[in-house]
């Protein structure tokens, strides 16, 4: 009798743990099925999500407070915003749970606390004005900047200039409109930075040779072009235009771009850009994979500063990609001894690499670039700033081409010694992706592409421009993942996960069938 019990306590255990594990096994791969679902359609995109939320918008960055610091008393700024303090506190300005005028309200509030006139620093003021109660203040911006004041608009007037703002500006919007980040600090700052200084400095943009630059020199910002001249300008630069074939190029110019070229330059023309390197200036040119050859462009490249492209030769990558095998995630490289880390192209990625959640820098049909090797008529520094990583593929019409690790993106630097001993440089900067500096790549919050660009202005640049101030998002913001990424965490959760659970669950379910 006890041994009939015994046994039927024993076939209860197998039973009741033997279920347990059949139970356990299926509603966990269940589980897996229902995330096999969600990666699957995530791998598709390229795109997974994690949650970068940064708090504390209105804070004033250090990066800020020192280069406004080296301003001194020429920091002498008013902000004047359009309606009473108390209006912009209203609920009806809340988006997910963050009031929008009053984060710029409270931002422009710290800057002044913190630029108090105390000591060597300058001074930043708030004031609060409401239209029509002072025609004569309003009159005075209308007839200046032929700009309408606004209840949203925000003046920052300087010592030597001024500029209007709206609050929309101190925010970035995703693809689908919707408010992205609060770059409230990088606004505020540049404009100052720009008010401030005396002389401004410029980027000229070339055109007549087929680049999205209408024919009588106006920028039109529907084209691509729009990025670039947001950019810039946001920078603290001036954006004018230059027709080489008839025009000199304004002497202020500190970076001339040539973006998107469709037909080649003049030997003329070639002269009024070599002339202008000579006097320790910046060039940066834009190509991609469906760019002609350009022979007066590509030997001025080439034969003076040792950088060229392969016409028509179309790089492409199926493991690290984005989204696309013709969009290529850009390789950083890395600077191993010590004399590569003073070069320029090291302070370029060096700033991009500092910037938190900025890793992926997309090149969209790109075309593969080359360092000349051999004879050339001037000595220079060639670098790369950015390349493939070594599964990436250049190919024609006929067919694979080259294939490894492959540059994207070369700078090459000239050095001389000027007045007084004082280091002197030139650069020309070759990039082979037009799309790498479109609006929407400039734009795309989890893109590094205007991080790159800002870094490498600052390094041309003689005088100061824009800080490294990252945009401060709002909730959750996308975190991009290669395609070969995506693939093999697919991969994982769909095959290798289930596989080792549905094992594990037989262990289980035999060994308590033997208890």
């Amino acid at each position: 009798m006890n041994d009939n019990k015994k046994t039927a306590v024993k076939d209860g255990r197998r039973y009741k743990y033997g279920s347990l594990s059949v139970v356990f096994t299926v509603v966990f791969l269940a589980l897996i099925i229902a995330l096999n679902l969600v990666f699957s359609s995530l791998s598709l995109s390229g795109d997974l999500t994690v949650d970068l939320t940064q708090e504390d918008f209105t804070s004033v960055g250090e990066e800020s407070t020192k280069i406004l610091s080296e301003l001194g008393k020429d920091l002498d700024i008013t902000i004047y915003f359009m309606s009473a303090r108390d209006r912009y506190d209203m609920d009806t300005n809340t988006y997910n749970g963050v009031n929008l005028t009053a984060i710029v309200r409270d931002m422009a509030e710290n800057f002044a606390k913190e630029f108090d006139g105390s000591g060597n620093i300058g001074t930043v003021k708030v004031e609060y004005k409401e239209l029509n109660t002072d025609p004569a203040f309003e009159n005075k911006y209308l007839e200046e900047s032929t700009t309408k004041l606004s209840g949203t608009s925000v003046i920052i007037q300087g010592k030597y200039h001024y500029r209007v703002l709206d609050l929309q500006s101190f925010f970035t919007l995703d693809e689908n409109g919707q408010y992205y980040s609060f770059n409230g600090e990088y606004r505020f700052t540049t404009a100052m930075l720009q008010s401030s200084i005396s002389e401004p400095q410029v980027v000229s943009i070339t055109y007549g040779h087929g680049e999205p630059v209408e024919q009588n020199g106006g920028i039109a910002l529907t084209s691509d072009l729009a990025g670039i001249v947001s950019l810039f300008g946001s920078a603290g630069f001036e954006i004018k235009t230059v027709d080489l074939r008839r025009e000199e190029i304004d002497e202020r110019t500190e970076i001339l771009v040539c973006y998107d070229p469709k037909s080649d330059f003049e030997p003329n023309e070639i002269d009024k850009i070599t002339e202008y390197l000579d006097k320790h200036n910046s060039f940066m040119v834009f190509v991609d994979s469906e760019t002609e050859e350009l022979k007066e462009l590509q030997s001025c490249l080439s034969d003076s500063w040792g950088i060229d492209y392969k016409p028509l030769h179309k790089v492409t990558d199926e493991n690290h990609s984005l989204g696309s095998v013709n969009v290529i995630n850009a390789k950083y490289p890395d600077f191993d001894d010590e004399e590569s880390k003073g070069s320029a192209a090291y302070m370029i990625n060096k700033t991009v690499k500092e910037t938190e959640g900025v890793f992926t820098t997309a090149l969209p049909n790109s075309v593969e670039l080359f360092k000349r090797e051999g004879n050339t008529q001037d000595n220079f520094t060639v670098e790369t700033v950015l390349s493939t990583f070594d599964t990436a593929t250049s190919s024609t019409v006929f067919g694979k081409q080259n294939e490894g690790e492959l540059p994207l993106m070369l700078l090459s630097t000239k050095f001389d010694y000027g007045e007084n001993n004082a280091s002197e440089y030139s650069y020309v900067m070759l990039v082979g992706s037009t799309e790498f500096a479109n609006t929407v790549n400039l734009t795309k919050g989890s893109y590094g592409n205007d991080r790159v660009l800002l870094s490498a202005a600052r390094v041309f640049a003689v005088n100061r421009i824009a800080p490294d101030v990252p945009d401060k998002p709002f909730g959750s913001t996308a975190l991009t993942i290669e395609t070969g990424t995506a693939r093999t965490l697919s991969w994982l959760i769909c095959t290798v996960l289930p596989c080792a659970v549905l094992i594990l669950g037989m262990v289980v379910f035999f060994r308590r069938r033997h208890l």
